[in-house]
């Protein structure tokens, strides 16, 4: 007789526990819960060669199923019980399941899964360890390390932190850089270990390991689990010409590499801190290292400083919440004007509205030198005149005098023009002074040279080349290949290119489009701790990771894997991270969708015409008062960062709305198999414990029962997900309150948009109090859709009225309570449609009286 089995702690997990015990939950889920099933534990002993059993108590059928037919009724079991740490110095206890009927023999839930026994690490309570010494064997005897803590420059040290700065002293550079190579030394008592590395020159990737550091790539940021139970973090800081990574030898030693571009001696910097959670440790390191390029870039940022005060604070966050269609995937590399109209009529006449449209490559006046893109060279600012024969400013004339709805367009350009700079013999080479480039004969489109426009003429080409924009109506831009500055070989041009560039650009983007941009191909070290760190600059969208490719079917579940890991990183960065477009009309549409919605990032489509999944777009974007918008929360990220993306566990990201902190928390089955998972309230960070909070499945509309951290009666969720399935779980904390006239608890939770997959994050406030004789909600929201609010008890008992949306009445047409979901629900579009339009503003205002 078969059964599921889901476990938490996760078996072939790591996990820390704080005190001196930890809960174990196991679910059995069996079409014939009837018969005598066993559950038990077996693990190691304080004698680690001795393994024993422990039985766990059978707390009767209950788990809680958001998916409508995961299981049955009475079909899920629930079994708890709790290991014990054997001792202040031995903190490490290993288990696996073991479930039979009773007098059978036992099955094995590891085998059942594939995967390893779970390894539970108990944290130590004492003081954190002061010497960098205490976490190396084997350093390099002269290795400068320097104790923050005294003096920092940093102020928002978290407590239970230490943090230190390494010096790499390196020579000064000649025609060629200069290289400084230390041993930070062999992990002492590492568990597993994560990093973000350069898997090329364009892009970061998260690589994960246990025991022996082992990485083929450079690193900029490092971290190590540690047995006690603390995270170890590593910070490799590039500043000043400087290029600092960490590499791994052939016997786990942690290497830092720095390479100095300048004429004078050089000082490579890596940044350590250790804490007892990796947000701790990692959030200080960053912390650290703003501060230093605040005090070391203080002249680049007084001047953006003074160029930010013209741009309306409202601007950008309508850019960063547009709905974005970009043309790359769906339009092809072949793009010519006509092409451009036909897609957009197409996408008008499918009832598909967005605000943002990024021309992508192509669309350029280049050469045709060499085989491909890649090897071809700008020419000069107009578009290509054989596809755009027109011009450019006739074609965005065009498209804004035919699709109004349509407020922003931007153009796609290259760091140095185009992917391989400019012509040597077109009209720009004659207007700028220029400079022949010799690229590293390594990675991607290296090897060879390109022509590029010297840094003495660089802001002019971009005050003049935006300037030119602006004057056809374009009025943002998407510049990609970045990375190719950090191909420069040599020393020299390496000095005066890569900063010259980014801050060139940075001032025109100001200037003439208010820093509406995007940065692509962009995740190098000189530029990630340069223009994305900077704080005086409105926030930059900025590529997180490598490219959307509809053809690779392994691609997909890799890339939301990507993306999560790296906004580790990147959620300390003054930038949005943008895991870029995808298609809606494709196998693993819904999947990306939710992927982008929870993100925190903007939203872009690329469909090709007649293609497309509207449905799904009507899931991922609201309509407000003046359009269509994406419901945008805080930048997400993954909540476990040392499981590879080949282990069998689900792929939870985490994140909150932006105005009323309700937590998400998206899931992703990113393995070939289908995988069932125990999902609790500590599974949302950062959860207010003393509340109580209801749980709604996106894809089901399914509400949990009430839940609590001090109830030791609540009922877990389970969650199981084929291959490529996704969910987005909502924790709501339940307000309540007394009826004035009956004396009856009320519990509220306002749930947002039910019909949006982020739909908490359209909500900008909301308030639950008496009024006379009943009980008033009030609710301020950006956008419009099926709004939810939640009620319990049955409101049968009650009575509703003065239903009301930006002071008219909601006809009763437009809302309904559902008893089965204890929810009443506002069909917001039809009521605006039937109350007078005097609204003025972006807020819609609803309120209901219950009494």
């Amino acid at each position: 007789m078969s059964a599921q089995i889901a476990c938490e702690p996760l078996l072939g997990q790591t996990t820390i526990a704080h005190g001196d015990s930890v809960a174990v939950t196991v679910v059995l889920v069996c079409d014939e819960p009837d018969n005598k099933w066993e559950v038990a534990l077996w693990h190691n002993t304080p004698e680690s060669w001795e393994w024993t059993q422990t039985d766990l108590e059978k707390k009767g059928y209950g788990a809680q199923d958001l998916q409508r037919g995961l299981c049955r009724p009475g079909t899920a079991t629930l079994y708890t019980g709790s290991l014990q740490r054997f001792s202040a110095t031995d903190n490490t206890i290993y288990f696996t399941v073991k479930y039979r009927v009773s007098g059978q023999g036992w099955q094995w839930a590891n085998k059942q899964t594939g995967t390893g026994d779970a390894e539970i690490v108990f944290s130590q309570d004492g003081q954190i360890p002061n010497s960098m010494s205490h976490y190396f064997h084997n350093s390099d005897p002269e290795l400068a390390v320097v104790d923050c803590e005294a003096g920092a420059v940093n102020q928002e040290r978290r407590i239970g932190t230490r943090v230190w700065a390494i010096s790499i002293p390196i020579p000064a550079a000649t025609e060629q850089s200069a290289f400084s190579r230390v041993n930070l030394g062999l992990p002492v008592d590492m568990l597993r270990w994560f990093c973000l590395a350069r898997e090329s020159r364009p892009w970061l990737c998260p690589r994960q390991g246990r025991n022996k550091f082992t990485l083929e790539e450079d690193a900029i940021l490092v971290s190590l689990l540690l047995r006690d139970g603390l995270h170890l973090v590593l910070l490799a800081f590039s500043l000043n010409d400087v290029l600092t990574v960490i590499k791994a030898d052939c016997n786990g030693n942690l290497i830092a590499v720095a390479r100095n571009e300048r004429s004078t001696a050089g000082i490579g910097s890596i940044l350590a801190a250790v804490g007892k959670t990796f947000e701790d440790a990692n959030q200080a390191v960053m912390s650290h290292a703003k501060a230093i390029a605040a005090r070391e870039m203080e002249g680049i940022s007084n001047e953006i400083e003074s160029m930010v005060t013209h741009i309306p604070p409202d601007s950008l966050e309508d850019w960063y919440d547009s709905f974005a269609y970009c043309t790359w995937n769906g339009l092809g590399q072949a793009l010519t004007d006509e092409k451009l109209y036909h897609a957009l009529e197409s996408i008008s006449k499918a009832g598909i509205n967005f605000s943002t449209m990024i021309i992508d490559d192509n669309w350029q006046s280049i050469d045709e030198n060499g085989a491909n893109n890649f090897h071809h060279r700008w020419i000069e600012f107009e578009a290509d005149r054989k596809t755009f024969p027109r011009g450019l400013k006739h074609t965005i004339s065009t498209i804004r005098e035919r699709y109004p709805f349509i407020k922003h367009i931007a153009v796609w350009h290259g760091i140095l023009g185009y992917w391989n700079g400019i012509s040597p013999d077109g009209t720009l080479a004659k207007c700028y002074k220029k400079k022949t480039l010799k690229k590293q004969n390594n990675g991607f489109l290296g090897g060879g040279s390109l022509v590029a426009v010297d840094p003495d003429d660089v802001q002019q080409l971009y005050n003049d080349f935006y300037q030119f924009l602006a004057d056809s109506g374009v009025d943002s831009v998407k510049t990609d290949t970045q990375f190719l500055l950090d191909l420069i070989e040599s020393a020299p041009d390496r000095a005066r290119f890569i900063s010259a560039y980014q801050d060139a650009w940075m001032k025109a983007t100001l200037r003439h489009f208010s820093a509406k941009a995007i940065s692509c191909m962009s995740q190098t070290p000189q530029i990630i701790f340069h223009s994305q760190l900077l704080t005086s600059l409105p926030k930059l969208m900025v590529r997180n990771s490598e490219d959307f490719f509809p053809d690779e079917p392994a691609s997909h579940p890799w890339h939301i894997f990507c993306n999560a890991h790296t906004n580790v990183l990147t959620q300390h960065l003054n930038v949005l991270p943008d895991w870029d477009m995808f298609q809606t009309s494709h196998r693993y549409s819904a999947f990306h969708a939710a992927a982008r919605c929870i993100s925190g990032g903007p939203i872009y489509f690329t469909d090709k015409p007649g293609e497309h999944d509207t449905n799904l777009i009507k899931q991922m974007t609201a309509r407000n008062t003046d359009g269509t918008i994406i419901l945008r929360p805080k930048v997400a990220k993954t909540t476990y960062l040392y499981a590879s993306n080949k282990e069998m566990r689900l792929l939870r990201i985490d994140t909150s709305t932006m105005d009323t902190d309700i937590p998400l928390l998206g899931i992703f089955n990113i393995n070939h198999q289908p995988l069932i998972e125990i999902i609790k309230l500590e599974h949302f960070p950062n959860l207010p414990v003393a509340k109580t909070y209801i749980v709604r499945a996106h894809t089901s509309g399914e509400i949990s029962e009430p839940m609590s951290f001090q109830d030791s009666t609540t009922i877990p969720l389970l969650l199981s997900l084929e291959p490529a399935g996704y969910e987005i779980l909502t924790a709501y904390p339940l307000h309540t309150t007394i009826n004035p006239v009956g004396k009856a608890t009320i519990s509220i939770a306002v749930l947002g948009l039910l019909d949006k997959m982020t739909g908490a994050a359209a909500v900008l406030r909301s308030t639950v109090y008496q009024e006379g004789d009943g009980v008033l909600v009030q609710i301020a929201l950006k956008a419009m859709g099926l709004l939810g609010i939640y009620m319990s008890p049955d409101v049968g008992d009650l009575n509703i009225s003065s239903v009301k949306m930006c002071e008219g009445l909601v006809p009763s047409n437009a809302m309904r309570f559902v008893p089965e979901e204890k929810t009443f629900k506002v069909d917001m579009a039809m009521a605006w449609e039937a109350i007078p339009k005097v609204h003025k503003g972006k807020e819609i205002c609803f309120e209901m009286l219950i009494h």
